[in-house]
């Protein structure tokens, strides 16, 4: 009892539930989406992590840059060593970047002083232009982990970091690249040879690039093994991001299979390495593909004119129209301005799967996420039939992953990317 008579309130310790790092969204701008990523910064967009820049874009690109910058979002320079290095001629522009003579020798001279010195002008840019991180540059292996360039882009990302260790970029990360087929990315044995050659490299994170897969090549078996093959990369203990998945990446943030994900605006929501290969049959004039409409509540896109003649139909505004911040006025700003409404609305389909614990991230994403989208996407395509492809995607996913759920026990989960040094030479070393 206190002084007054009544009983004194006992003091407990509160059991408070550990802040896990947020998942991670990456961008990548393409040549004319840096104004609208601009503006959506400037208007307070959260849970974006970090932004991708073309080195042939810095100047165009150089007011996103400072604003990222200023809120404290990374920035990420790409040195496109995959298209400079592959046989289908890269664009003229490409041509100017310091390093570019480097795609064109042997994996021999990579390894020799070659490697050292493309490292060394690639570091020079990424502190002059005060880049926070960097992907490594490196080649499209297309014969997995025994293709004969893997052994040269291991000896140039261990020479770039020593680079920008020695020109005062000790602590900005440097992100790999692996791309590769799928078949291999899949393969268990293929598998085991990735996890043996990669495990010393002093990098901070693994950014997946495997070909074909993404929205719309994600079938059963490729999903299956994308998130089989992410559980084995897991025992690196370094964060994996999936690029150009699309929306089935939101699964695998889900699911554990990646920490993170970097998408297109509106673009790039699968990985299709053809181009880097085989050049098309007709020379195609470079064109910019118009933006695309995002329904959320299917995980699907459409074009502007279709996405009109879909909102024109009984009761498809209702259920699938957008009322989110980034659509004050609702269809019309969607269909006026359908980046900005994907850039806002991407970032709020990660942070929502992002603030649910991981272990709980499975299940609130089967129940409130893909459920409820094969059901609307049922009464979108009995109106709409284009979305019948999509309908019947979102049932494979659905089938696919409730399988996942039920036979294999979450057991490990990638870290999200903290964007800072994780693995110093010193520790690869111990």
């Amino acid at each position: 009892m206190d002084d007054n008579g009544g009983f004194e309130r006992e003091s407990f310790p509160r059991l408070l539930r550990l802040v896990e790092t947020p998942l991670a969204l990456y961008f990548r701008p393409g040549r004319n989406d840096h104004v609208v990523l601009a503006q959506a910064l400037t208007e307070g967009l959260t849970g974006l992590k970090g932004i991708v820049f073309n080195p042939t874009r810095l100047d165009v690109q150089k007011e996103l840059h400072g604003e990222a910058s200023r809120r404290g979002i990374e920035t990420i320079l790409d040195p496109r060593m995959m298209e400079l290095a592959s046989p289908v001629p890269s664009p003229a522009d490409l041509s100017s970047i310091k390093w570019a003579s480097a795609a064109r020798k042997t994996s021999a001279e990579l390894e020799g002083s070659a490697g050292k010195e493309a490292a060394r002008a690639i570091a020079d840019c990424v502190v002059a232009s005060n880049f926070t991180a960097v992907l490594a540059p490196t080649h499209y292996l297309m014969g997995g982990a025994t293709d004969r360039w893997i052994s040269a882009d291991l000896s140039v990302a261990k020479a770039l970091r020593d680079s920008l260790d020695s020109a005062g970029g000790r602590e900005i990360p440097i992100y790999y690249p692996l791309a590769l087929p799928s078949a291999a990315f899949r393969n268990s044995s293929s598998r085991k040879e990735i996890l043996s050659v990669l495990k010393d490299l002093p990098v901070d994170s693994f950014w997946l690039r495997v070909h074909p897969f993404g929205t719309s090549t994600s079938g059963p078996i490729a999903l299956r093994g994308y998130i089989a093959a992410c559980q084995e990369l897991h025992a690196l203990g370094i964060p994996l991001v999936a690029e150009r998945s699309g929306a089935v990446g939101i699964a695998l943030l889900a699911f554990g299979a990646v920490g993170g994900i970097e998408s297109g605006i509106t673009t790039g929501e699968n990985y299709d390495a053809v181009r880097l290969v085989k050049a098309p049959k007709k020379k195609v004039k470079p064109f910019l593909p118009p933006p695309r409409v995002y329904l959320k509540s299917l995980a699907a896109f459409l074009p502007v004119k279709e996405a009109r003649k879909f909102f024109d139909l009984r009761g498809m505004k209702t259920f699938f129209g957008c009322r989110e911040r980034c659509c004050p006025r609702g269809l019309a700003d969607t269909l006026t301005d359908p980046r900005r409404h994907f850039v806002v609305t991407r970032a709020e389909e990660v942070a929502r799967v992002s603030s649910v614990p991981s272990m709980l991230r499975r299940q609130i994403y089967m129940e409130e996420v893909l459920r409820p989208a094969t059901d609307l996407a049922l009464q979108a395509s009995r109106a709409f039939p284009a979305l019948e492809k999509q309908r019947r995607r979102l049932e494979s996913w659905r089938g696919t992953l409730s399988a996942v759920s039920r036979e294999n026990p979450l057991k490990s989960w990638s870290e999200p990317p903290s964007g800072r040094r994780v693995r110093s030479r010193s520790k690869v070393s111990a």
